[in-house]
């Protein structure tokens, strides 16, 4: 949890998804195999699928003279606004750029992590993976 691997390239750390938490057969994040993905991920999200990231081996999408594309817009709404705890890509990656990865780990793994049990937090639904305890902003 909390690696540099599972932080996808529009920015958002796939370790507190709520598929990379499950138990049985958990999500390897957006840069790992599509074997335990959900549908949408492995075939129909617009930022893994994006041929101009992947021809010009962008790790990120701010990379991309097109950024912040619709995609990437969309994403940045979404987790600002519709879960109970908020992330926002714009941020993650504006941090990433200037204080480096592992200044952004360290960040995120204070912020997701159960004071209570040191679990991580989804933040799809802000409950703590580990003792089910309910996080809101």
């Amino acid at each position: 949890m909390f690696t540099a691997d599972m932080i996808a390239p529009c920015g958002l750390d796939c370790s507190i998804c709520s598929q990379a938490l499950k138990e049985v057969d958990p999500c390897p994040g957006c840069n790992g195999p599509n074997e335990n993905k959900p549908d949408f991920c492995a075939h129909k999200c617009g930022i893994i699928l994006c041929e101009k990231r992947k021809t010009n081996g962008y790790r990120f999408c701010d990379e991309c003279p097109d950024f912040p594309c619709e995609d990437v817009m969309e994403k940045e709404n979404r987790y600002t606004s519709k879960y109970p705890l908020k992330e926002s890509v714009l941020w993650n990656l504006q941090m990433i750029r200037e204080q480096g990865m592992d200044a952004f780990l360290d960040q995120e793994r204070r912020r997701w992590t159960c004071e209570e049990c040191g679990s991580p937090i989804c933040v799809h639904t802000g409950i703590c993976s580990g003792c089910k305890k309910q996080y809101r902003e």
